[in-house]
This record gives C-alpha cells, structure tokens and sequence, in this order.
C-alpha cells in the first residue's frame, strides 16, 4: 500500500534500503526542517527511490527535482540557486548516466554547457 510517512519514522538496512518499522517503504517519505517546514518529498518503492524526488530551501523555494528510477536518477533534473535563479540542468539516461548538463551563476550567465 502507497503512504505518506515522515523521514523520522524511517531507518536503512545493511543494503541501504527504506524501512518504516518492519516493511519496506513504498510510497512518500517527507523530511522537514527543525521548524517543521518540508524540505523534501521523495518517493520509495520497496525501499529504494523511485519517482518524483523534491527537494526545497526552508524559506520555500524549489531547491531540486527529478525523477529516479531504482535508485538512479533519469530524466531531466534541475537545481536552484537560494535566489531562484536555476542552477543546473542535467539530463540522464535509463542507466542513470549524465548525458547533458548545464549550469549557471546566481545571476543567470551559463558557466557551463557539456
């Protein structure tokens, strides 16, 4: 069953795996700040990463995003400046591998293009 539980009720195994109590995690695990804020919203299957991952500043600007797959990261992902301003676009393929990345300085000049 699919739940939304937080990041303080869970724990790894010796594989690096999310368990709440005895069960794999599937579903959404939440993380918040020591105010209580979200600053992070990542999805589990069976334990392991897999769907949308979030992640934002306590002030409540997207920080990062993206999509895994068993625990690799695939698509389109996208940091953020504290500012707002994007910071990185990377792109992966199915294996988890970059094939495209960008980057910018705080004020929005690409610094890098690979």
């Amino acid at each position: 069953m699919k739940k939304r539980i937080e990041h303080k009720d869970t724990h790894r195994d010796k594989d690096a795996r999310l368990h709440c109590g005895d069960e794999l995690v599937t579903g959404e695990v939440v993380s918040r700040d020591h105010e209580g804020r979200v600053i992070a919203l990542i999805s589990y299957v069976e334990g392991v990463p897999s769907g949308p991952h979030v992640r934002w500043y306590p002030d409540g600007t997207k920080k990062k995003e993206g999509q895994t797959r068993r625990g690799l990261a695939v698509g389109a992902w996208r940091k953020w400046h504290p500012n707002g301003q994007l910071a990185e676009h990377t792109v992966f393929d199915d294996r988890g591998m970059p094939v495209r990345r960008q980057a910018w300085d705080r004020e929005g000049n690409l610094t890098e293009d690979e």
